[in-house]
């Protein structure tokens, strides 16, 4: 109890007085505002760093938290708004921190380059929130035709007897049908299986060979649908803001987060094989341990999550 009082006590401390006046101290020692002196003390580019402290992030990371720490409205709202015209914000921020644009000319698209990844990936976060919550359907032709598209992909040689059938533990399911299996991560989980056997099918049908070995096997269409729940608490916990900040200058879209999903599989079926575990109760302890592993290579500012056979389009 003392501990926790003692550490909200300093917090308050640091962020209330000790922060503000060492920003004042800065601005009056360099002319420049925090924004600017971000801008300044590292070269363009996704993956640039700035070491704050003992923690390392890249400069959207900066940028945002600068945001959110900002003592003006219009800047702390900045770090929360998923829709921003990208163009009058910068403008307006340059008016507020009176920054001269002939003066420091890279200012404006730095700043706009780094607004729009914040931005998006909080549209980002929406719209996976959105597929999660919308539950699989028997009665929705699309969730149907998506199902059964799944099947022709990984089992092209074998015909599905019926909708409702013991095949598709073939490919990792747990019942006869389904749908129950999708209740966790709702539609979520199938676009994300679909979209590697779409995207990679070679890659994908691998895994699933591999899924049945005799000893180390594992129910494939299960494990995709909790390495979903995995990358889903990474997005919304803000843990892949590493990754899509180095990735791309741009907005990153749902396409980018299937990537990385297809990373996070691949990757956990090496870790699962090289850990050699006793049987499939091990899954939790595994599926758990591996999630440390991500999560530890995501608090490293140069982190990109790609396998070789994903390449840039």
């Amino acid at each position: 109890m003392l501990g926790d009082w003692l550490q909200n006590a300093w917090t308050t401390l640091f962020f209330s007085l000790i922060w503000p006046m060492w920003k004042w101290i800065l601005r009056r020692a360099t002319g420049k505002c925090e924004l600017l002196r971000i801008t300044y003390e590292e070269p363009k580019g996704a993956k640039r760093s700035l070491r704050i402290g003992k923690n390392e992030k890249n400069q959207s990371a900066v940028y945002e938290r600068s945001l959110k720490l900002s003592n003006v409205p219009y800047l702390h709202q900045l770090s929360k708004e998923e829709d921003v015209d990208i163009l009058v914000a910068a403008d307006e921020v340059m008016k507020i921190k009176q920054i001269v644009p002939e003066v420091h000319m890279k200012f404006k698209g730095d700043f706009q380059d780094c607004l729009c990844q914040i931005c998006g990936y909080k549209r980002l976060k929406r719209e996976v929130e959105m597929m999660r919550k919308t539950f699989y359907s028997h009665e929705n032709p699309e969730h149907e035709e998506k199902l059964m598209q799944l099947w022709d992909i990984l089992m092209p040689s074998e015909k599905l007897e019926s909708r409702k059938s013991k095949q598709w533990s073939t490919i990792g399911f747990q019942g006869e049908d389904p749908m129950t299996d999708f209740r966790g991560m709702g539609i979520l989980g199938l676009n994300q299986l679909l979209y590697f056997a779409i995207k990679y099918p070679d890659q994908c049908k691998t895994l699933l060979s591999r899924s049945h070995h005799p000893k180390y096997g594992y129910s494939f269409a299960i494990v995709g649908i909790n390495l979903t729940s995995m990358t889903y608490e990474a997005l919304r916990k803000g843990s892949l803001r590493t990754h899509f900040y180095n990735v791309t200058d741009k907005a990153p879209k749902i396409q980018d987060f299937h990537e990385v999903y297809c990373h996070v599989f691949w990757e956990f079926d090496k870790f699962w094989f090289d850990e050699e575990p006793e049987d499939i109760m091990q899954f939790g302890p595994m599926r758990d341990k591996f999630n440390r592993r991500l999560l530890h290579k995501l608090s490293k500012s140069q982190t990109i999550l790609q396998s070789d056979f994903q390449q840039k389009e």
